[in-house]
């Protein structure tokens, strides 16, 4: 994944969509959260608090302080961000049937 981009990247949300999308692939949460927390800081985050509801103190602690953040505040961001989480399956990794009973 690549370290760092333009800050003006960080506001295109095709780029930051990719940027997220290849911190996802890691697997690695607090890889993920940071990657969060870059596009963030390139972004006015008093804004961001207004968007989103949060306190801009809890934005950083959230993001940039290796936390687990709550899945509806990354939410929360990336929605700010012009971005959305998707799922789909993953295609190195068989899963088994499991039993509903």
């Amino acid at each position: 994944m690549s370290s760092k981009l333009d800050f003006e990247e960080y506001r295109d949300p095709a780029l930051i969509s990719e940027y997220l999308n290849e911190a996802l692939a890691s697997d690695d949460l607090a890889g993920f959260v940071g990657a969060i927390d870059t596009v963030m800081r390139a972004q006015n985050v008093m804004a961001l608090s207004e968007e989103t509801g949060l306190r801009r103190e809890n934005l950083y602690r959230m993001f940039g302080a290796h936390r687990d953040p709550k899945l509806g505040n990354t939410m929360k961001m990336l929605a700010s961000f012009g971005v959305q989480f998707a799922v789909k399956p993953r295609t190195s990794v068989k899963v088994k049937p499991r039993d509903p009973n």
